[in-house]
């Protein structure tokens, strides 16, 4: 009897170790306005002794009718339908993948929540997985609180832009601006600032896409050094 218990207290340590493997880090809980594209990251650092292979699985537990949520993860972007894990991010014993690094790691874990104007609260659930070892696995669960809005649509009438087209696009893509003057800031997943469009008049505006690499960006409308509008650009 005394093996057996001490087998089990054994058994038990061993099954909390791997357990712990994997540490996720960040903001979990988040309020803005149902028009306002909501980007978060998620830091994952590996405190075992040994090499692991992750992979992030995605599951929508809430969504507001019309939501979307999507994830870049492991150097690649998965769309908002998209219900297959991630690509592979390898983490050495110690590593920890965050974009707070110097230079922010490629391989790590950004969200995105898009309620699209519709009102209510979501909940995204992130797993974090070894791939060898399913059972060693760290979940965290987002919440996006869009119950309330903030009168940016009141705004955006003054000063919009359409959504990006073609899109996704290669060497060029296009947009429409409605309103009279306001920059319109490219950044890429990492938060870099790519292109800024000076905008003065409305109309059909072009973008050069020519010197950018495949990937995702943003397009943030800003007008009077706030942010009104954020539209996703996919460059193939």
């Amino acid at each position: 009897m005394r093996k057996i218990i001490l087998f089990i207290l054994v058994l038990g340590q061993i099954s909390f170790a791997i357990a712990q493997s994997l540490v996720v880090t960040g903001g979990t809980s988040f309020n803005d306005d149902p028009n306002v594209q909501i980007a978060h990251h998620l830091d994952i650092k590996n405190t075992s002794a040994n090499t692991i292979t992750v992979e992030c699985q995605k599951t929508n537990l809430t969504l507001p009718l019309g939501a979307a949520s999507f994830y870049c993860f492991a150097g690649n972007c998965y769309s908002a339908s998209s219900t297959n894990p991630s690509s592979s991010a390898v983490l050495a014993p110690g590593q920890e993948i965050s974009f707070n690094n110097s230079p922010p790691d490629t391989d790590a874990h950004s969200g995105y929540y898009d309620a699209y104007g519709a009102s209510g609260v979501a909940e995204v659930q992130y797993c974090f997985y070894d791939v060898n070892n399913f059972s060693d696995q760290t979940c965290v669960i987002i919440t996006y609180d869009c119950s309330t809005t903030t009168g940016i649509n009141d705004f955006n009438e003054l000063s919009e832009i359409s959504d990006f087209y073609p899109n996704p696009a290669n060497g060029l893509t296009n947009f429409i601006f409605n309103g009279t003057k306001a920059q319109l800031k490219i950044i890429d997943i990492l938060g870099n600032e790519i292109k800024v469009l000076q905008l003065e008049q409305p109309g059909v505006k072009k973008i050069d896409l020519t010197d950018m690499s495949k990937g995702i960006y943003f397009g943030k409308l800003v007008i009077n050094n706030k942010v009104t509008t954020i539209k996703k650009l996919i460059v193939k």
